[in-house]
């Protein structure tokens, strides 16, 4: 699997998993407006922009062949 392939279901993963807490939390949410729900959803969406920012740039190009299987292994890609 390439870098850049890898680097997408990396990024697509850990967005299901925000979309799965957000909706799963919902509950503790309902007392937030409209703007709050925004504010969070724009909050989580930018850590998970700041944690796989890491592995998306030691995946520049092609991926070490063991790297990538450790990522596919690791997250379930």
């Amino acid at each position: 699997m390439s870098g850049p392939i890898l680097s997408h279901a990396l990024r697509e993963r850990f967005e299901a998993i925000r979309r799965a807490e957000i909706e799963r939390l919902n509950k503790k949410l309902r007392g937030l407006t409209d703007d709050e729900r925004r504010s969070v959803d724009a909050i989580t969406a930018d850590v998970i922009r700041a944690i796989v920012s890491v592995p998306e740039r030691a995946l520049l190009g092609e991926a070490p062949e063991p790297a990538a299987e450790a990522l596919v292994r690791l997250f379930a890609l």
